[in-house]
């Protein structure tokens, strides 16, 4: 919608909720509701010179000139955003003004009217409120409450200072993020869809505008249309509202598909890409558009082959081809050990106890052994359970309080290199996994430098020896197999015979479809057929000539076209036989001269 440029907010959005209009609750409810729908609208147009900016100017103008108050506690200051659910504000907390709290704002979304009239809109918005507020996560961003103000829905939440990232990835466009400011980034984000989905819920609409950086890192934003993996009693599903980003959308989402870890995988990966290049993978296309021009990304300057192989894999379009889980993208994108290192903090016995030491040391002898065998237990019960981390956090917090403690010291050591053994078949297992993908898409190249890796680590593994052999056996096929259509091929042209050409060129290329010599082959038997067609249409047409000539007894005239057609088709049968009648007929009208 066009509004108004000048510094006006529209004359009909003026009225003040505290100038003592007359009127019902109900009717100050609904003026409230329509001032904030034509707030909505301003602020999602970008009809103007400035797009985005300038309807935020404008927008904010509207707000001053409105008191809004939500419930009579929130006063809504400045606009922040608008998105596919409703537009976003910075808004007074008036009970934390009460309670002189230092910082009294917060975030609130208020539902469009677009998304307020669907069935299931106010279903959506309390599912992203209680769904957030169970997914306490350090880069989740914190969701406070979910309310209504007689029509107008809305859901309060932390209020985060700093950019998103589609604002990040537009100021590098081009160009892209420095890898060691790209990779934390992208750590964070991929952390919190790793706490989501291990809770069973997929985000679905993972975007660069949903991801926020602060002071303290990426948060992800906006889990409003997101759908539980696991079944619920409602069995309530926000995708039916519609409400995802076609160019961060899997091909699965598209065919509306139950939700998956793979479709965030996918978007997760899109973004990863566009803040180490500056770029869509795709140009922007989406994926069915992408699948159907057959789009493949460029690789990414500056990552590893193991790094642009974890990217590639998250990017394939297809949910076969596909990384599975959001684990094993951050893994092969920022490896093993590292990947260890970014695994949330979570509140754990070893966390307590190590908060606990200052007062144990005051609390006397007793007190101290009884931590020290609370922490021990908890340590033992963590490497029953295969928790190793939890395992070294409880052994090192008893060996900070008594460092020649003999139990914690061999449980440490067991938990260190049981974890080492747990990460190294985890390796083997991604790298085996990487092998057998590139072996079904017939990349030999890719499969053996991936088996190459996993057997340096563990150079006796039978499985992954049979699997080197069977790439082996399989490229040396694939190879004899290319070689013989290739022969065949150039065997046909030499002989002329272009369609017999065409025919193993394109075998050939079934094979494998990025074959030089066979494309070559089959870009020179179609020439030759073109050559052959043209000639044989201008012999036809010179062959007509010549039989006119023939017709007025002009035999001179007749071989003379014959011969021609004869030189663009090589022993061409009409134009032989028009030749030998002038010629037989050249021949009779001397033997009649002669008579006479």
């Amino acid at each position: 919608m066009s509004h108004n440029h000048q510094g006006q907010p529209p004359a009909d959005i003026h009225h003040n909720e505290s100038d003592g209009e007359s009127g019902s609750t109900t009717q100050r409810a609904r003026d409230k509701q329509a001032k904030l729908t034509q707030i909505g609208q301003i602020l999602k147009s970008t009809n103007t010179q400035n797009g985005f900016a300038q309807a935020q100017q404008d927008a904010d103008r509207a707000l001053k000139a409105n008191k809004i108050i939500l419930n009579q506690r929130f006063v809504l200051d400045s606009s922040i955003g608008a998105g596919g659910m409703g537009s976003v504000y910075k808004a007074q907390d008036l009970r934390r003004v009460e309670a002189s709290d230092n910082n009294p704002y917060v975030a609130i979304k208020v539902l469009s009217g677009d998304f307020k009239n669907h069935p299931d809109a106010f279903v959506a918005l309390q599912r992203e409120a209680s769904r957030s507020a169970k997914l306490s996560h350090p880069n989740i961003v914190t969701v406070y409450d979910f309310d209504r103000d007689g029509d107008t829905v809305f859901m309060t939440m932390e209020l985060l200072q700093g950019e998103d990232l589609d604002s990040l990835i537009k100021r590098h466009e081009g160009k892209g993020l420095p890898k060691n400011k790209a990779l934390p980034i992208i750590a964070d984000f991929c952390r919190a869809l790793s706490f989501a989905h291990k809770k069973g819920v997929i985000h679905c609409d993972l975007k660069p505008a949903n991801i926020f950086l602060d002071k303290e890192g990426a948060k992800v934003l906006d889990f409003g249309i997101a759908r539980l993996a696991i079944k619920t009693k409602d069995h309530f599903d926000a995708g039916r509202i519609g409400a995802f980003t076609p160019g961060y959308a899997s091909l699965e989402m598209f065919h509306k598909e139950t939700p998956q870890p793979s479709d965030d995988v996918f978007a997760a990966a899109i973004i990863a890409y566009e803040l180490l290049t500056g770029r869509h993978p795709y140009d922007g296309q989406s994926a069915p558009v992408a699948l159907g021009l057959n789009r493949q990304p460029e690789p990414v300057k500056g990552l590893s082959s193991r790094q642009w192989r974890a990217l590639s894999n998250a990017l394939q379009l297809e949910a076969a081809n596909r990384t599975p889980s959001i684990d094993l993208f951050l893994k092969g994108l920022i490896g093993p050990s590292k990947f260890a290192g970014l695994v949330p903090i979570v509140a754990s016995a070893a966390v307590i106890a190590a908060v606990a030491v200052g007062y144990v040391i005051y609390s006397g002898d007793y007190q101290l052994k009884k931590k020290v065998s609370e922490t021990l237990n908890a340590a033992q019960t963590c490497f029953q359970k295969n928790d190793f981390n939890c395992t070294i956090d409880n052994a090192n917090v008893i060996l900070k309080i008594e460092s020649n403690h003999a139990q914690a010291k061999e449980l440490l050591a067991k938990a260190r290199d049981a974890k080492a053994r747990f990460e190294l078949e985890q390796q083997i297992d991604e790298l085996q996994s990487v092998a057998k993908l590139c072996l079904s898409n017939n990349d030999f190249s890719c499969a053996s430098k991936a088996l190459d890796e996993a057997l340096v680590l563990t150079p006796e593994n039978q499985e992954l020896l049979a699997l080197q052999q069977k790439v082996n056996d399989r490229a040396r096929e694939h190879s004899e197999n290319i070689s013989s259509l290739l022969i065949g091929a150039k065997e046909c042209f030499e002989k002329k015979y272009f369609n017999c050409t065409i025919e193993k060129a394109k075998q050939a290329l079934g094979v494998e479809a990025d074959n030089t010599e066979a494309q070559s082959l089959l870009q020179s038997a179609n020439y030759e057929i073109k050559q052959k067609d043209n000639a044989l249409a201008k012999a036809k047409s010179i062959l007509t000539d010549g039989q006119d000539c023939f017709k007025k007894y002009d035999y001179s005239c007749a071989i003379a076209k014959a011969e021609s057609a004869l030189a663009f088709v090589e022993n061409y049968a009409p134009a032989i036989k028009l030749k030998k009648d002038a010629e037989r007929a050249i021949a009779n009208a001397k033997k009649a001269i002669t008579i006479e």
